[in-house]
């Protein structure tokens, strides 16, 4: 079959050369694949806008918007807007504004900027820029600047709720947050209340219940998370030092469904 001087074993040499090639291009496309799975379970929600009713004792007050977005240069925004609308915006003109920019990645979240904006009947300004180079923050309240030593895994008063989001998706049930806030950092931990069907814009929901005591044990605020929204808060109940108390109840979604 082969003339003289012809040896079948270069032949052999190539296959074993492109068996070796296959094998490094098999190994590649594995390791891209675990790295892909890797960041897939990391259970980051995906960008979303849900749409709400306030409530005033029980009084429809107004609406309210939560944004999830995925900006160009990496980062992302979530933000929430809320204002007072009809007969009780004639009597309390209000907007509420609260934005927090962050990066995202292999499962941690780092607040970049985080602001709360109050217009109308009263003006309020609060803003906390991170820096995570130097390892500070620095907060800007009641016309005060103060500065925050960082350390990782600290959240805004804004995005903590994201990252209850995504540990809730990953299974977590225990969850603790350290809150860099107005010069000073506190620890939210939302108590695990158990399951309980929340009626809704988008219908009847099941949600797992979470209770966040305020550290002077005299406010609250209680979150309604459903499964199958991603975990989202679909009501939101706060009761404030003099007992006034403000609910909001999802009305739409899109992103999650």
């Amino acid at each position: 079959m082969f003339g003289r001087g012809c040896k079948p074993r270069p032949a052999k040499k190539q296959l074993t050369i492109n068996f070796l090639k296959m094998k490094q291009i098999i190994i590649g496309l594995l390791l891209l694949l675990c790295n892909g799975v890797s960041y897939a379970t990391d259970f980051f929600p995906p960008p979303f806008t849900a749409e709400y009713k306030i409530y005033a004792a029980g009084i429809s007050a107004g609406v309210g918007t939560r944004t999830l977005i995925n900006l160009q240069d990496g980062k992302f925004q979530f933000q929430t807007v809320a204002k007072t609308t009809g007969f009780i915006s004639f009597f309390k003109k209000i907007r509420i504004e609260e934005h927090s920019t962050f990066t995202q990645a292999n499962g941690k979240i780092r607040p970049l900027k985080y602001t709360y904006r109050q217009t109308g009947s009263k003006t309020r300004f609060n803003e906390v820029l991170f820096d995570w180079v130097q390892k500070k923050a620095i907060s800007t309240f009641k016309n005060q600047t103060k500065e925050i030593s960082l350390r990782e895994g600290m959240l805004d008063r804004l995005v903590y709720q994201v990252m209850l989001m995504q540990e809730l998706k990953q299974g977590k049930r225990q969850l603790s947050y350290v809150i860099a806030t107005k010069g000073k950092t506190v620890v939210y931990t939302p108590i695990f209340l158990g399951k309980e069907y929340i009626d809704t814009g988008v219908g009847r929901l099941e949600t797992l219940k979470y209770k966040r005591q305020s550290s002077n044990n005299k406010r609250y605020t209680i979150l309604w998370c459903a499964p199958t929204l991603h975990y989202l808060p679909v009501q939101i109940k706060h009761v404030e030092t003099d007992g006034d108390v403000f609910s909001m109840v999802l009305q739409s979604v899109r992103g999650l469904d």
